[in-house]
């Protein structure tokens, strides 16, 4: 499994980023979910993310745009039905992938 510095958006009900590893090539049945440590929020498992469905793009797009920053884009990279939060709840909606890209200067 190839680790990278990305890192990605909660759920289309829920923003927020957290790091983890690269996505999957498809949707796993094993559903990610986001855990605590260092005071870092991440995703237990990057590689069961699978590809943002073509329906879902334009909502994709929307949620990792509200983390764009100054210096960085972010844009959908994957996504999981199931995702689950920090208690082990389903996020309604599923959760997104998201991935950091340095901004054109």
């Amino acid at each position: 499994m190839k680790t990278t510095t990305t890192c990605l958006l909660l759920s289309a009900a829920l923003l927020g980023a957290a790091c983890t590893t690269t996505r999957g090539d498809r949707q796993a049945e094993e559903a990610p979910r986001l855990t605590e440590r260092n005071k870092t929020i991440a995703w237990d498992r990057g590689d069961v993310f699978g590809p943002v469905p073509l329906r879902l793009a334009s909502l994709a797009a929307i949620n990792c745009a509200s983390l764009d920053t100054r210096d960085v884009k972010w844009q959908p990279e994957g996504f999981h039905a199931k995702a689950l939060d920090l208690d082990g709840k389903p996020f309604v909606g599923g959760g997104y992938f998201c991935k950091s890209r340095p901004r054109s200067k």
